[in-house]
């Protein structure tokens, strides 16, 4: 970074020179700097090591050069002596009534709309995960556009596309939901332009070889994110409905389970239904797998939990584990099953060239893999949609009523043998048993 003696001359004419952002250091005051960006924005800025050894960038308020000189020496000189200018600022900030983290946490959350979404625990993980961080300790009014783009941009260059669109829906949702609460002159900061979603094919579904890889991956159970993703199959349910699972949701004699309304919904509220699983006797031995924890002595309620006291969370980092442990189970079974698995999505998306197990297999790859299945084995696709929960429209839903249980039922254990079909039709090497029910 470049160092030269700072003057009111040299700040008024000094360029970016191509770069998004360049710093430009004070010779007579170090630590001190001004920086200017792409579009001519110039601010001073202080630099500094706090007691842990992080590094520290901190934006100064000054009108001129003088006074932000003065102000850096006392912030400098506050590091100098163990403190952390910047931690405090941002603690400030996030002590004001009028931060992001404020109004989504004690407002949008406690919204009984938005609670009533079937997509309110994935809002929630997102906004911890992705977007308090950056923008959580920041007036509402105080977030920019740049601020926004710079965060997607980040998102997407380390947790891919797919967590970016998410981001974005997220955001763009909430600031939708806030505008009519807000004073007259707010504006959101997310306008048409500020991030392209990128698309694509969405979920992919899984080849024959790939579900037999991944059922007997999962049957190490190594951890519930293993029984989590044999159950969504063998259920045909979206990632927040099996992940948000409660032991009351079971029927006393664990031979159905029901999605109540609450958590059954469109993704605009809309169509808020319980959807009733029969459960075939595969998917209740996957659920009698599941190591039940204790909470204050009593049972979890939750069904897939790690400590019992919430339900399963982080399930990029789980996925990527459980990738690493495909790969290695498709590495030792060789180039033979590598080619039927190519083959086969070639056949199934041509053009594509999708490789086994790459970044189009989603959790979601799991209901539409079953759905898929419901087709190929004959089931009529009135009962299908129904498996899947669907809702008919027109007049059909207006006055068709019936829940069809026992179709579904019949529908879910022909899923579910013809799940046993795939994993056993595999080498003996590469078989894990099946406990039947």
């Amino acid at each position: 970074m470049p160092t030269r003696k700072l003057d009111a001359k040299f700040i008024s004419t000094a360029t970016c020179e191509g770069n998004d952002r360049v710093f430009y250091w004070d010779a007579a005051l170090p630590g001190f700097g001004l920086m200017v960006t792409a579009n001519g924005v110039r601010s001073f800025v202080i630099q500094y090591r706090n007691a842990d050894g992080v590094s520290r960038r901190m934006t100064i308020k000054a009108s001129n050069l003088a006074s932000a000189k003065l102000e850096a020496k006392k912030l400098l000189g506050r590091a100098a002596d163990g403190e952390d200018p910047l931690a405090d600022k941002r603690q400030q900030r996030s002590l004001r009534q009028d931060t992001l983290r404020r109004i989504v946490e004690t407002e949008y959350f406690t919204d009984d709309e938005i609670q009533k979404l079937r997509t309110f625990d994935e809002k929630r993980y997102i906004f911890e995960k992705y977007i308090f961080k950056p923008l959580g300790s920041l007036p509402i009014t105080e977030i920019k556009r740049s601020n926004i783009v710079r965060m997607l941009r980040n998102i997407k260059q380390h947790n891919g596309p797919g967590s970016a669109n998410n981001v974005y829906k997220v955001l763009s949702a909430f600031f939708n939901w806030y505008i009519p609460k807000a004073d007259d002159d707010f504006h959101s900061p997310i306008v048409r332009g500020v991030f392209n979603q990128s698309k694509g094919d969405g979920a992919r579904t899984l080849t024959d070889d790939e579900i037999r890889i991944l059922w007997n991956v999962a049957s190490k159970g190594r951890n519930p994110y293993d029984q989590f993703l044999q159950f969504t199959l063998l259920t045909a349910t979206r990632l927040s409905d099996s992940a948000n699972m409660t032991r009351s949701e079971l029927s006393p004699d664990g031979m159905e389970w029901t999605i109540p309304e609450s958590r059954y919904k469109g993704q605009s509220g809309k169509g808020a239904h319980a959807h009733l699983i029969p459960l075939s006797p595969l998917a209740r031995n996957v659920l009698d797998s599941v190591k039940v924890l204790q909470v204050g002595g009593k049972d979890s309620q939750w069904v897939f939990t790690r400590d019992g006291a919430r339900p399963i969370t982080g399930f990029s980092n789980f996925k990527h584990s459980f990738d690493r442990r495909l790969f290695k189970q498709l590495e030792q079974e060789g180039d033979d099953t590598r080619n039927r698995i190519v083959a086969a999505l070639n056949e199934r998306y041509p053009g594509k060239n999708y490789e086994p197990f790459d970044d189009r297999w989603t959790t979601h790859s799991l209901r539409k893999t079953a759905r898929t299945l419901l087709d190929r084995l004959g089931i009529p696709e009135s009962t299908s949609e129904k498996c899947l929960g669907h809702l008919r429209r027109g007049l059909v839903k207006t006055y068709n009523h019936h829940e069809a249980k026992p179709e579904k039922k019949i529908a879910f254990e022909t899923l579910a043998r013809e799940v046993e079909r795939i994993v056993s039709k595999g080498g003996k090497d590469n078989v894990i048993r099946l406990v039947r029910g």
